[in-house]
């Protein structure tokens, strides 16, 4: 057996297990696909909704994902910053209760940079994401000491996860249609078409954005999803709405994140399905940056610092919000996370 010490943190809910591999390595490779379970699962272990590792930007690092995952036949490039540098000092890595490695994740990119600021006084740096592709991108992430916040440049939004084509001004909504038994909760044999519009975008994760105000029908199952009087029916309407599009492996091979939104008095106000965790989250930091991407050039809204809502964090915390910042075609999430606690686990080796 050997002890692996970890970090558990959270944002508005969206809750991880953070393992720093950057003085040394504590999980092969191998190792890092079981300790996914332990680390997310409340019962068997410490419970979360994913398990994050950072490690040092090496080729030795490099090599070994390389040789494992077999993501890449050669080393990705990263591409320059504004420095004109192509290298980064980090590697974010996040990993879905099953084991199998996700792209990225935007609030889980704000812990890592007050973990970073916290232990090793790191202001700024530009961290490798989306490594399970192709083409991995690096995003910078840091902290703002002044203002007490933490915040990732997540980049422009894009067309999908293999390409660097950002998406137009014009964007165009994709017609779906879905049975569900009537009620949307029972197993019931009676079924009903539910059908709706959204927007894909990808921020770093495959999102589509639903606003429930525009299109989407029959009327009643819209208006439940914000139904603050039926939580338990609203939740399970919005997982089997979830599930069923991410069985439509033709449509969305990735699988694919799902935003409800709404503008309540102004303010975006959104609830996420997440692919890998099959489930709605309590916030979602690239579901937040897709909203607001739409939302602008839907022109539902002008500004560009733009305040959303996440629904299901506001029942636990009514003040709870995130902030994001258009900056020329860049999206730039902020948020304050917070360090629950630290541990040790105990695991096998080998």
């Amino acid at each position: 057996m050997k002890k692996i010490p970890f970090v558990k943190y959270t944002m508005h809910g969206n809750n991880f297990v953070i393992v720093d591999e950057i003085d040394k390595s504590l999980l092969t490779e191998s190792e890092k696909f079981r300790f996914a379970y332990q680390a997310t699962n409340m019962n068997y272990g410490v419970g979360s909704d994913n398990f994050l590792v950072i490690q040092p930007w090496t080729s030795e690092t490099l090599e070994e994902i390389k040789d494992f995952r077999n993501y890449w036949k050669m080393f990705p490039s990263l591409g320059a910053d504004e420095a004109g540098s192509g290298d980064a000092e980090y590697i974010f890595r996040m990993f879905e209760p099953d084991g199998k490695e996700a792209f990225s994740c935007g609030n889980g990119l704000i812990c890592i940079s007050d973990y970073l600021y916290q232990k090793y006084d790191v202001e700024s740096a530009r961290m490798m994401t989306e490594i399970p592709t192709r083409s991995p991108k690096a995003v910078t992430i840091g902290t703002d000491s002044k203002e007490e916040l933490n915040w990732a440049n997540m980049g422009p939004p894009r067309i999908s996860s293999n390409t660097n084509t950002v998406l137009s001004h014009k964007i165009e909504p994709i017609d779906i249609q879905i049975k569900l038994p009537e009620n949307g909760l029972s197993n019931s044999e009676k079924e009903i078409s539910i059908k709706f519009s959204g927007y894909l975008v990808f921020t770093g994760e495959p999102h589509l954005v639903i606003f429930t105000e525009l299109g989407f029908s029959p009327a009643k199952m819209a208006s439940l999803i914000f139904d603050s009087s039926s939580m338990r029916d609203s939740g399970a309407l919005l997982n089997k709405i979830g599930r069923s599009l991410n069985e439509d492996t033709q449509r969305f091979p990735e699988g694919i994140n799902i935003n409800f939104v709404r503008l309540n008095s102004g303010v975006l106000e959104y609830r996420t399905f997440e692919r890998g965790i099959n489930h709605e989250t309590q916030a979602c930091g690239t579901g937040a940056v897709a909203v607001s991407f739409v939302a602008k050039h839907l022109n539902l809204i002008s500004t560009d610092k733009i305040t959303i809502w996440p629904y299901l964090s506001r029942r636990h915390n009514p003040n709870a919000q995130i902030c994001v910042r258009k900056d020329k075609d860049d999206y730039i999430l902020y948020g304050k996370p917070s360090l629950l606690f630290d541990g040790n686990f105990f695991v096998e080796e080998g």
